[in-house]
């Protein structure tokens, strides 16, 4: 049988969400033709939920991890043993909104010349299962349609972020020619491979939402922007192998350095109590500066204090474009009106079903 759509689903320590992730996979109107599921050393009840669920479904592969080598070595693992023209990479705790392969696959033939398929994200609380936003914050388009390597160009010197590995579909030729997934990377391996794959061939963009994104406090992505060190080996080691890779342009390593420090202090300043080193750390450029972080955050109420640094922030390291951002806000709200966003109520969720054996 000829392999079209490979998914590659790691998965550490998540029977209580593996089970969801896997019928939402198997319920797509396309189905994949496999689904290589890789445990990475849980010691949960994980693996008996998957090989029970494996025994029902044939396109199942399992692949097992002696030990636990992390999320970034575990995709590249699977991305190796994919046999696919297209290739997704899920989460054991996200799942993807029926209808999203078929669209995804239909667009992607149809454009033949697109590196990537990518749609929206709907967040989700992780812990009370209530969505509360839809990525990513600025459309690259407000239309679906394809946007070429030279509109990429273009994009990318005032806005970022549009892809998300969770509602994209890739060419796997492509993401072997970008150089899979690297651990000096970090969490940011996945958003390497996106950029330079549509810097490269350009990506076909859905504004529609196809997948759920659940945040959790301590997700990876999370952990290494909060994690004062984590954050600063990232800025240490990422605009270095940007710079040092043909497939971006010159100028993203020092735009990437600033947007990650602006996302950095922004996860920061929104925890509670304010993490006062990473913003101390990562936000200011000189002593003077830090000083009068130091006096904003002592002497204002934290909800002023917040949006007094994030607008400093905002005005010294410009993220992204104020008017796509407004653009896109506009419209969100439209379509946050439209589906009823209500409180435990997610417009084309999945049922998270009971794992077998579970009560």
């Amino acid at each position: 049988m000829t392999v079209v759509l490979s998914v590659v689903l790691p998965n550490y320590n998540h029977a209580k969400l593996i089970g969801r992730a896997l019928a939402a996979l198997l319920g797509q109107e396309r189905a994949p033709d496999e689904i290589i599921v890789i445990d990475d050393g849980s010691t949960d009840d994980s693996v008996r939920i998957i090989d029970e669920i494996a025994a029902d479904a044939p396109t199942i592969r399992i692949l097992r991890n002696e030990n636990n080598i992390g999320v970034i070595a575990t995709l590249q693992r699977g991305l190796e043993a994919a046999r696919g023209k297209y290739v997704y990479f899920a989460a054991s705790d996200d799942w993807v909104f029926p209808g999203f392969f078929a669209l995804a696959l239909r667009r992607l033939e149809a454009e033949p010349g697109v590196g990537l398929f990518c749609g929206e994200a709907m967040l989700i609380d992780g812990t009370s299962n209530r969505p509360f936003a839809v990525r990513p914050a600025v459309r690259p388009r407000m239309s679906a349609g394809p946007i070429d390597a030279a509109g990429v160009n273009k994009l990318l010197r005032t806005t970022d972020n549009w892809i998300l590995t969770g509602s994209a579909i890739f060419r796997r030729d492509y993401v072997n020619w970008a150089g899979g997934f690297d651990a000096r990377l970090g969490s940011f391996a996945d958003g390497f491979i996106a950029r330079k794959i549509a810097l490269r061939y350009g990506f076909y963009f859905e504004p529609k939402i196809v997948a759920s994104w659940a945040v959790f406090p301590d997700s990876v992505s999370r952990r290494t922007a909060r994690e004062l060190q984590r954050s600063k080996h990232i800025l240490d080691t990422v605009p270095s192998l940007i710079a040092a890779d043909s497939g971006f342009p010159a100028w993203y390593g020092s735009a990437f350095r600033d947007r990650w420090r602006f996302a950095a202090c922004r996860l920061a300043l929104q925890a509670d109590p304010i993490d006062q080193a990473v913003v101390l750390e990562l936000g200011a450029r000189s002593p003077a500066e830090k000083t009068k972080f130091e006096s904003i955050l002592a002497l204002l109420p934290r909800q002023a204090a917040r949006l007094a640094i994030l607008a400093w922030l905002w005005c010294r390291l410009r993220p992204t474009s104020l008017t796509a951002l407004f653009r896109t806000m506009l419209t969100m709200r439209r379509l946050r009106l439209a589906l009823r966003f209500r409180s435990g109520q997610i417009p084309g969720m999945t049922t998270a079903t009971a794992a077998p054996g579970e009560t």
